[in-house]
Order: C-alpha cells, then structure tokens, then sequence
C-alpha cells in the first residue's frame, strides 16, 4: 500500500479559507444569476438571495459543529456516511460531487459572457481554455491555488462594496416599484434558481482537512463569509433594480455591466467586466479545488476506485481525482445552458444540506459516540431545522427535470454502493449506534442468563443442553409441536395427551435425564403451534430469554426464499441466537474465538469467556488482518487485544493476530487444532439472510464444532436495504 495516499498537508490559513468560500459564492452567482432573478420576482429577488443566505447561514453552523470534529477530506460526504452510514454517504458524496461540477461549468459559462463584453469568442472555447488553465494550477497544490483566490477575492470584495456604495446614491425609488409583481411563489421559485450560489459552503467543509488550527480557523472563516456574501448579494440587487429598469435587466446577461456603465461610464464597465470575468474563474476554481476532494475520500473507504486516491509525488495533491472532476466538468460545458446548470446544481445542494443538518441532530443523539466538535451550534436544534424545511421547501420550485436528475444520481449512489462498497466499506457510523442503544447487553456474567433451547432431535439435544448449562443460568427446553392448519390446537393437544407420541416422549427422556446431571435451574415447555418458528420466538419472549441456542442446518437458496424456520428466528427473534454445527465436547481443552471487534464478534467472546471459565479451557483469540493493512491500524488491533487478555482473571487466554488474504483460510486452519471455534454471524446490521457467506463457509468445511453467534439489535424495517 502506498502511504502517502494517506494524507494532504494543511496548507489553508484562515484568510486562504475564507477566499475559497467567499469567492466560490461571490462569484459567478452573484454576476450570472441577477438577470434571470429579477425576471422572475421582479426587484423582491432581493428576498430570495436573503432567504437562500439565511437557509444556508444556519446550515453553515451545523456544517461548522461537523467539520471541527471530523476536519476530513470530503466534507458533507465525510459527515453524512459517518451518522447515516455508507448508502447515504454515496449518495451524497456522488450528488455533491455532480452538483459542484455543475456549478463549476455554470461558472465557466459566466465568465465566457463577460469575456465576450470586449472579445467575441464562442462562449465554449473561452469555458474551455480557462478550465484547462485551472486544471493546472488545482494539480500544482492547494496552497497556488489559495494564493490565487486570496487575490481574487480581495479585489472582488473592493469592487463590489464601491459598486454599492456608488449606486446607492444614484438609485430611483420609482423603480422598486411594484416590489413583487409576481406574487410569493415567485421568490421561492427564484431562491431554488439562486441556491446554486450559497454551495461554497460545502466547498469548504470537503477541503476541512486542509485547513491549519481548524478550530479556530473553520467557524471564523465558514461564518464570516456567508454573512458577508449575504450583505453584499442583498446589496447588490437593490442597487440593480434602483439603477436599472426591469424591461432592461431582463434582457441583458451582464446587468452588473450595465449598472457600472451608468454610474462610471467606460471605466466603469471595464472594472466591472473585469470583476466578472475573475469572480467567475474564482467560481471555477474553487469548483475544482474542492469537489475533486469528494471523489477522494469515498476511493479512501472503497466506494469508488484506488484510482481516485493517487497522490502527486511531487505537489502532494491528489491529481486523478482533480483531473477527472475537470473533464466532467468542461463535458458539462458543452451539453446545458447557464439556467439549466443552475438548477441541477441546486437540486442535489438542497438534499445536501437537508442530509447535513439530519446529520448533526443524530450526532448530538447518539451519547455514546466519540463526537467532539470544538464547536458547537449554540441554537440547537432550532437552526436545524431552519435547514431541513427551508431547504425542502425550495425542491418543487427547481422544476422536474432536475428533480429527475436528482432521482438519477440517488439510483446511480445505491446502484454504485450496492456494486462496489456493499462489503467492502466497514466502519461504524452515528445512526447505527443511536439505534443500538437499546439493545440487549452483553455483560452475561451480571443477571440471570435464560437460554432457550429448542429441541426436535434426539441425537442432538443432549449437545444442545449441555452447551446451554455451560453458556447459562437458567435453561428451557422447548418442544414444538406442529399442527397442520386444518386442525385446532385444542384439538392436537388432546390428541396428544391421548397417544403420548413416541418422538415427544425420547426427547423428555433426554431432557430428563440431562436435568440429573445439571446445578442449573430448568424447566421443559411443549407448544403446540401452526408455525414452529413463530412459536420459538413466541416462547423466547415469554420465558424472557437472553439466549436462543439452535442446531445447525445448512439451508438451501429457496429456503431461505420461502422462509425457513432458523432464518425466521435469526431474522425477528428478540435474544441472541447461537447456532452449533457439529457435536459439543463436554470438556473441551481449547476454545477460539474469531473476532473482528465488531457488534456479534463482541458477544461470541463474551461467551467464549463464560465458557472457558465453565469448562477450565485456554480461550484464544484469533484476529485475523490484511496484510495489505495500515501498520498504525495493525498496532492499534493489537494493543485492544492486548488490553482485552490484561481484564481477564479466572482463565487463560491468549490471543494471535494472523495476516491472510483469506480469513476463512486463516479461520479454518485454526479449527483444526480447537475443540469449539465461536465466530460471529455478518456485521452488517439489518441483514436479512440466514447466516453470511463467511461463517457458512467456515461450518461447511470445518471437521470439527463451530459456534456461530448473533447478537439481537433493536431496528426499523425501512433501513434494512440500506445495509
């Protein structure tokens, strides 16, 4: 693995940071857009660039909260796959991405109209030239391209405050008038059409990683620029519409050219052209500059290609992602108009911003996980909200096609997910935690452990018994007896109780004669149900069961369509289930467990501990690694196993970490000299099937007793395809 793909410098200072968000969304919006909004709403489009701001002023401080605790390469991204998982985090991740480059073609469109004021050039060879230029500059590194930007920005900022500041005095109030001749609907119409020009914001969370003292950095330079771009948008339109008539906005692409050649003459169109022409490079720039950084960090967690994560070896920027963002980016060029670029890259920017602010009411939620922002929204959850209904509200107003286009990147991300990252991209993320609050503990060695045991085999329920007194405290034998549905369950226990059928009698014999043998409390319940699985799970939930232990049967693909009854109980039982393969040695010598760190692995050792205690057997805990792995995340593996051995009093225990390509080799091959091998079941919360590929493997082949654990999470349905 190469290492340096790992991690970017921090080159951005406060200033540098403040440019890119203040000239990303300064630029091209501000000097594009008024024409098309004041033909909609009239002078009140004064009203839709502050309502954008305002929207995007209370999301930008969840974005704030967000990016000091988790200053990572991918912003939004970054925030959204870690609270709401890996499925949304690719959606999002590819929508930012795709919007950004949208708006960074709409920019380039821009500045191709003011080059064209004193230079008639087509319009996509002016877009063109200038993003290859960019394009260069973006691969040399970041700290060229801050520098750039601080330039720009300055003298942007300079520009437009005289601009202001100068028609202020030569405004005529009889042109605000009417105010808003189009009704309400058209300044939400309006806000959807401009919201492209608040996406700096999101710019600057991807690029967090960057930033130097990013708790101090981050809130100043992320607040200070949305508010200065709100007074100076604000600013601007009224002056617009108190210099020019609105039959004469409607009709030009560059009405800031128009104001400024009234109010100054020649010079004055050429400062402002100018002005324009760099505003909507800046817009560009920082276009490249920061979604090239999405693309990055989803390749980092293996939701899209390695190939994003190549770092330039010698201005340590990562050159593949900011190359391909650039190309889409001219291709775009050439296939939409500045309106229709607009609106796509405004659709997927709201379901952004819906998403980041869902993101920090589950990070505040969830207690248990380690979020530490240096700061913190003061108005929680009040601006939040303001966020997610604001943001929503502007969604019928971008039209249908870019609610299609929207529609198409969400299938496209599940599509990419469900290809791609599905079992590759593991980590832990906020909602899935909040939701586990509420599971079943695993601390087993504190109140009485109820084990349920279903039997229907003679031959092995003695193994099943024997394992449920050394995992528990109290044990339940349960036999279910099938009636068909044509029959009462009166009826089949009467019938029953008349002929005592020879089945039910030897499995009360075996559970008798274990009871001579066993200190534990125990009882035997005979059910007579329709459905033996509903009747198990049924059972468990009366007896208070911690524990479920099954026989294993390896089920077959229509079984597990149609339903069978292990699947079922695995699925919608409300304990923890155990599945035993093979025969339960009384007095096993050596136990190992295969753990992974994660949720069922957990369990499975906290059995393996209880069992080795019971039986006076060495526990071994095996862990197996890619060899390909980090060396800092290898040390990290083991020094937890390290702590894990240290807790332990009362048994021997053991542990060894092996670097295989293959874990269900690594796992096997340690079966062979184990009496019991316990592993988890799939890590993957809202798993439907049976058992996953691995522990199915390693029980089919295995010669000698597999213990497969499943630990019981509370969940909601509708979350379960997005696992």
């Amino acid at each position: 693995m190469n290492k340096s793909q790992e991690r970017l410098g921090r080159s951005l200072g406060f200033f540098s940071v403040f440019a890119i968000g203040t000239g990303t969304m300064i630029g091209a919006g501000i000097f594009v857009l008024p024409s098309m909004a004041i033909t909609i709403a009239g002078p009140a489009a004064v009203i839709s660039f502050i309502l954008g701001g305002l929207i995007t002023l209370a999301t930008t401080l969840s974005v704030v909260e967000l990016a000091t605790s988790m200053p990572q390469a991918g912003g939004s991204y970054y925030f959204i796959s870690r609270s709401l998982g890996p499925m949304f985090g690719t959606i999002i991740g590819l929508g930012a991405w795709i919007s950004l480059v949208f708006k960074g073609s709409f920019a380039l469109v821009g500045l191709a109209e003011y080059f064209n004021v004193f230079f008639t050039v087509p319009v996509v060879l002016t877009g063109l030239v200038v993003g290859i230029a960019l394009l260069l500059i973006n691969i040399r590194g970041a700290k060229s391209s801050g520098n750039l930007q601080n330039i720009i920005v300055v003298a942007l900022i300079l520009i437009l405050l005289i601009f202001i500041i100068k028609g202020s005095t030569m405004m005529e109030k009889e042109l605000l008038h009417p105010f808003m001749p189009h009704g309400v609907s058209s300044v939400f119409e309006t806000t959807g059409l401009i919201f492209i020009s608040y996406l700096g914001i999101i710019k600057l969370a991807a690029i967090s990683e960057e930033v130097k003292n990013p708790s101090k950095n981050i809130p100043r330079a992320f607040l200070g620029s949305v508010i200065v771009v709100i007074l100076i948008y604000g600013g601007i339109i009224i002056t617009l519409n108190g210099i020019a008539p609105l039959d004469v906005l409607k009709d030009t692409q560059t009405p800031l050219v128009y104001a400024a050649t009234a109010m100054a003459g020649t010079p004055g169109r050429i400062i402002i052209t100018i002005a324009g022409f760099f505003a909507t490079v800046s817009t560009a720039n920082a276009a490249i500059l920061s979604s090239s950084r999405f693309p990055f960090a989803m390749a980092r967690d293996k939701l899209m290609p390695g190939f994003f994560t190549a770092i330039h070896k010698k201005y340590q920027t990562p050159y593949r992602a900011i190359l391909i963002t650039g190309v889409t980016m001219l291709a775009l060029l050439m296939l939409f108009d500045v309106e229709q670029l607009a609106k796509l890259g405004s659709t997927f920017n709201v379901l952004v911003f819906v998403l980041v602010n869902f993101s920090v009411i589950i990070y505040r939620k969830n207690k248990d996980f380690e979020y530490k922002p240096t700061f913190k929204d003061p108005l929680f959850p009040v601006t939040q909200v303001i966020g997610i209904v604001g943001s929503l509200l502007l969604l019928p107003s971008l039209g249908m096609f870019s609610m299609l286009f929207a529609l198409a990147l969400i299938i496209l991300g599940i599509v990419l997910y469900k290809l791609r990252g599905r079992n590759k991209t593991e980590f832990n993320y906020s909602i899935q935690n909040y939701l586990d609050e509420g599971e079943v503990p695993i601390d087993i060695n504190g109140d009485e452990e109820r084990v349920l045991v279903p039997i229907s085999n003679p031959n092995h329920e003695e193994d099943l018994l024997y394992l449920a007194d050394k995992l528990g405290d109290m044990i339940i034998g349960l036999n279910v007896v099938k009636v068909p549905e044509q029959t009462s369950l009166s009826t089949a226990r009467d019938c029953y109780d008349e002929s005592k059928s020879e089945s039910c009698k030897q499995l009360k014999d075996v559970f008798n004669k274990w009871t001579e043998v066993t200190s534990h409390k125990q009882k035997n319940i005979i059910v007579f149900d329709h459905d033996i699985s509903d009747a198990i799970i049924e059972q468990a939930e009366k007896e208070v069961a911690n524990l479920i232990v099954l026989g294993w049967k390896k089920e077959n693909r229509l079984q597990y369509t149609i339903g069978s009854i292990s699947h079922r109980i695995l699925t919608n039982a409300k304990s923890h289930v155990a599945v035993l393969k093979g025969q339960f040695i009384k007095n096993p010598e050596k136990i190992v467990v295969a753990y992974d760190g994660k949720h069922n692995s957990r369990y499975g050792l906290a059995l393996g501990k209880r069992l080795a205690f019971k039986t006076d057997a060495t526990l071994k805990i095996l862990r197996v690694v890619n060899p390909d792995m980090d060396e800092y995340e290898k040390k990290e593996i083991e020094e937890n196993l390290k702590e894990i051995v240290k807790m332990e009093e009362g048994i021997r225990i053991e542990y060894e970490i092996k670097e295989k390509y293959s874990e269900i080799d690594a796992i096997l091959e340690e079966t062979k000299d184990s009496d019991l091998t316990i592993m988890g079941d799939s890590s993957k919360r809202f798993k439907e099937n049976f058992l996953s590929t691995l522990p199915q493997k390693v029980a089919t082949h295995s010669k000698n007793p597999i213990l497969i654990i499943k630990r019981y999470q509370p969940s909601t349905k509708f979350l379960r395809f997005f696992e």
